[in-house]
């Protein structure tokens, strides 16, 4: 699994989007257990919420592996917005841009493998000084890098 924490705050993402007709792609494996970043419960909240704030978004969509090109040519329907907002991995926005042609924005930094623990908390294992891997929170992580780590709703 993909480990991913989002690069700004709501608000952030409102100005970035203002003006703009918005269709929202989201994927409902990494990106949903990552906190609840992506998936469709957090897509819905997302385009509500956009929606009440003045941003015109046209719809939302998932799938299950944004990652996988025939996921996305199969699952992104045709859509006139200005822009897709990929709920995804980099990968994910990457193939959602070359399937899609247009102007994707991606407001995720993806570090990489991770895991969920027993407790389905989302892991990342990260080098120690001694060369051997240890176990930290993606959460933990993302803040320790000024990142936010959640659905932005």
């Amino acid at each position: 699994m993909l480990i991913m924490a989002r690069d700004r705050d709501y608000r952030a993402l409102l100005a970035a989007l203002r003006g703009k007709t918005v269709f929202i792609w989201t994927c409902s494996t990494c990106a949903r257990l990552c906190g609840g970043y992506g998936g469709p419960a957090a897509a819905a909240r997302l385009a509500e919420e956009l929606k009440g704030d003045g941003i015109e978004v046209l719809g939302t969509a998932a799938t299950n592996a944004s990652c996988l090109t025939e996921k996305v040519v199969h699952g992104l329907p045709a859509t006139a917005a200005d822009v897709i907002l990929s709920l995804t991995c980099d990968v994910g926005a990457a193939v959602v841009r070359q399937v899609s042609g247009k102007t994707v924005l991606s407001p995720a930094v993806t570090y990489g493998r991770g895991y969920l623990d027993a407790d389905r908390v989302p892991m990342l294992s990260v080098p120690a000084p001694d060369g051997s891997l240890t176990a930290v929170s993606a959460a933990e992580a993302a803040a320790e890098r000024g990142l936010r780590f959640g659905p932005f709703v």
